[in-house]
């Protein structure tokens, strides 16, 4: 079984590979043809459009593995999620259009920008795709074939961006090039799965279950990108385009880092559930892996703080992102272990208390960044973004550690 886990996470990290690398280059070639105050305008479209991914997601895929019919009702889920990715579609471009810009100041959110989010937020269909393939891939534990898409997708990315960028020299068609690049992805999921989605049909009752089950985990989860992603999204409001692209350089890299822990967790979490109701190895896998976790968080500081100068590769005025990307790194050992320690709790079906966890770091974060944002900059959302992990981190241990001991007294009893 270790065996197992080990290639999977694997597969996972290669994927990750292909997209972290085409990713850099991506972001490289878009901060470097358009400076700070176009990528500042790159990252306004991104950050906002990410804050309705989540809807795509809404923890369905956690629950949807927990039935024990799952392969048998992937066509329910695949519906569900392409009618709430339209749903999304919707609403995103409604709340873009009332966005307020200030052109003087440069501050909010232009038409050019607000057409960015129209065309970005087309991924949202593949993104349903995509993320309902990956359950089959996951339960299967088959990642090799969802390597496979993602690469592939990330390649056509690239040279997609290559061309808008060096050719055409527009941020728009550089928008439409990501969404083209998740398309290729999310059709060879199709293709990889093997596994028909015709005729086109909604299971109404199964959605309503599997919504239901998975509300505590999609709250949770918004809570979680709120604190994620509202310094950002804050930024845009209080300051101008440059400092938006500054930090979003910063976070743009620490975002690949804080992203690979998953991979291993996802691999982990079939593994968990195996064992849920055996206590002593459960006991085991979590003291493990969640040391492994830490280990791995300190290792990767000690590289990349020493290569951070070489933002100014890309511009001189890049300098500047090395700084809160250095007061990131220190959180990184944190957000390793939040992220397995989310899945055990999910696991062990605690969904509602990480919902209140996340949402009391939510509201922190939010707080804080409202205050320190307008003297501090995007310094002060560095920071804010490490004390908001480290108080999830804090809670989540101690109730991990109250709730072993109820558990070992349950099975000693």
């Amino acid at each position: 079984m270790y065996k197992v886990i080990a290639k999977n996470t694997l597969y996972q990290t290669i994927a990750k590979i292909f997209t972290a690398g085409t990713g850099f280059l991506i972001t490289i070639l878009i901060a470097k043809s358009f400076g700070a105050a176009g990528f500042g305008e790159f990252v306004k479209i991104t950050t906002f459009t990410a804050f309705f991914y989540l809807a795509i997601d809404l923890g369905l895929n956690a629950v949807f593995l927990q039935q024990e019919d799952s392969e048998s009702k992937y066509k329910d889920l695949f519906y569900l999620r392409f009618l709430i990715a339209f749903l999304t579609f919707l609403i995103t471009n409604f709340v873009a259009f009332v966005l307020p810009y200030d052109p003087i100041l440069d501050i909010g959110f232009s038409e050019a920008v607000k057409f960015g989010i129209f065309i970005f937020s087309f991924s949202f269909f593949s993104q349903a795709i995509i993320l309902s393939a990956s359950a089959l891939f996951q339960k299967r534990l088959s990642y090799y074939f969802y390597m496979l898409a993602i690469a592939i997708g990330s390649l056509v990315n690239l040279a997609a961006v290559y061309f808008s960028t060096s050719v055409l020299f527009s941020l728009t068609s550089t928008i439409f090039a990501l969404v083209v690049g998740g398309a290729v992805a999310a059709f060879l999921s199709i293709i990889f799965l093997k596994k028909s989605i015709l005729p086109v049909k909604i299971d109404f009752i199964f959605s309503k279950k599997i919504l239901i089950k998975a509300m505590p985990i999609s709250i949770m989860l918004i809570f979680n990108l709120v604190y994620f992603r509202a310094d950002s999204f804050l930024l845009a409001f209080f300051k101008e385009s440059k400092d938006v692209g500054i930090y979003g350089l910063s976070y743009k890299f620490f975002d690949f880092l804080i992203a690979l822990p998953l991979f291993l967790s996802n691999s982990i979490y079939p593994l968990l559930l195996r064992n849920r109701k055996n206590f002593r190895k459960f006991n085991s896998l979590t003291k493990t892996y969640l040391l492994v976790f830490l280990c791995l968080g300190v290792l990767f500081i000690i590289p990349f703080w020493f290569v951070s100068p070489l933002f100014a590769i890309i511009k001189t005025e890049y300098l500047e992102a090395v700084l809160p990307f250095k007061i990131l790194l220190l959180s990184l050992p944190v957000f390793f272990a939040t992220s397995f320690l989310q899945w055990i709790f999910i696991s062990l079906e605690k969904q509602k208390f990480l919902m209140y966890v996340y949402f009391a770091s939510a509201v922190v974060n939010i707080v804080l960044n409202l205050i320190f944002i307008p003297k501090y900059s995007y310094l002060a959302s560095a920071v804010i973004t490490g004390i908001s992990e480290s108080i999830v981190f804090v809670v989540l241990l101690v109730s991990l550690f109250n709730l072993k001991i109820i558990l070992e007294q349950e099975v000693q009893s």
